[in-house]
């Protein structure tokens, strides 16, 4: 018989926060949510802590020295491991614009690892973000390696990825971005818009093409405009787009944090966290595709003072959203875990606390600092008693 495990604390399920509820974990997955007396197993007792759902970042580039586009086994095990110590349980590996050469490799690996597993969170597949990008809305990417989609290269990546090719974020004003847009809908595969300079009625011409999501909103694209509403006003417009936000302080305003979260609702929403090798690492100067970065107070920019990316973990992005943006709990952990695991399409198993789901379980503290990890009934991280 599998171990039975429970998980004591604050409960918060996707109806209601349980106080004093417990969770029952067996064989991996979710078995029983109780307001009561639990059955007999081991214990984890987090009396006053909150019991969420494991958290899942669909937009990673790197973390703890590990940068996606040099995947490896050991390095895609030790990002995994880093993001397990904040919160997350599954997440998406996310590489940039590069070389196709480099692309391929990348997506390569990303590819045999999520079949093969990963120490810590769970490697769900691949997010590929350029190249098929705007040069004039590049950020961070590499103006060098932007090229116009082909569906060629979309086709080996898919089948380099072994089927784990989940989301592909590009600008839908570039040639032939429709019709990639369009190939990509009709495979499952998400249609995201990103690092682009597109009008309100390219944008909307985008979303009638399939596309579903906006990587990164604000950051990478024209400003919101009263005349020119541009994809931002779009996406913010319709309900069959979900958006992404890097709460950092850095990227997006409190203010503007808190607007998009009234528009949108938590359930059309995804907090991400956009992070590069950096994150994790002390400040001083990286690198990111080749270009220098240089990471002061935990902020990331290149030599130009452009962002690139981010050094927070969704464990901080979801205490940005209750502390500074004065989010309620519950809707930030709904952004952290239930609403990216809809994009990635794997609600079936992943994103909430209910019977038969996986055992992803994070446990925060009342200052909303991670205290423990579980994947599928696994725990991967616990934080060390002082």
């Amino acid at each position: 018989m599998p171990e039975t495990i429970v998980i004591k604390g604050n409960v918060l399920t996707p109806r209601e926060q349980i106080c004093g509820g417990s969770v029952v974990v067996e064989g991996g997955r979710i078995a029983e949510v109780s307001e009561g007396k639990a059955p007999q197993g081991r214990v984890l007792d987090f009396e006053g802590c909150y019991v969420v759902p494991g958290f899942v970042d669909i937009h990673v580039h790197g973390g703890a020295g590990e940068d996606v586009m040099d995947a490896s086994e050991g390095g895609l095990d030790r990002l995994s491991l880093f993001l397990a110590a904040g919160g997350v349980t599954s997440f998406l590996a996310t590489t940039y614009t590069d070389s196709q050469d480099r692309t391929l490799k990348a997506v390569r690996e990303i590819g045999e690892a999520a079949k093969r597993g990963t120490r810590g969170a769970r490697l769900l597949g691949l997010h590929m973000e350029g190249p098929y990008i705007s040069t004039g809305r590049s950020g961070a990417q590499n103006r060098a390696h932007i090229r116009l989609p082909a569906l060629d290269e979309l086709g080996q990546a898919s089948l380099e990825a072994g089927g784990s090719l989940r989301m592909v974020t590009l600008a839908p004003e570039v040639d032939g971005a429709l019709e990639a847009v369009r190939w990509l809908a009709s495979r499952g595969i998400v249609p995201a818009a990103g690092h682009t300079d597109a009008t309100y009625d390219e944008a909307r011409a985008g979303i009638e093409a399939g596309i579903r999501h906006a990587s990164h909103l604000f950051n990478g694209m024209r400003s919101l405009h009263h005349r020119e509403p541009g994809l931002v006003g779009a996406a913010l417009d319709d309900e069959r787009v979900t958006v992404e936000l890097i709460a950092d302080y850095y990227h997006i305003h409190p203010a503007v944090l808190r607007i998009v979260t009234r528009l949108k609702g938590a359930g059309r929403t995804a907090l991400v966290s956009d992070s590069i090798a950096a994150a994790g690492l002390p400040d001083g100067d990286y690198s990111l595709g080749g270009m220098k970065v240089a990471v002061r107070h935990g902020k990331s920019l290149l030599e130009s003072g452009t962002l690139a990316g981010s050094t927070i973990r969704l464990c901080d992005a979801v205490r940005n959203m209750v502390e500074k943006a004065d989010v309620p709990l519950r809707e930030a952990v709904e952004m952290a875990s239930t609403t990216p695991a809809r994009v990635a399409g794997v609600t079936d198993r992943k994103g909430s606390i209910a019977p038969g789901m996986d055992a992803d379980i994070t446990v925060l503290d009342r200052d909303l600092s991670v205290m423990l990890t579980m994947v599928e009934g696994r725990v991967v991280y616990e934080k060390e008693a002082l």
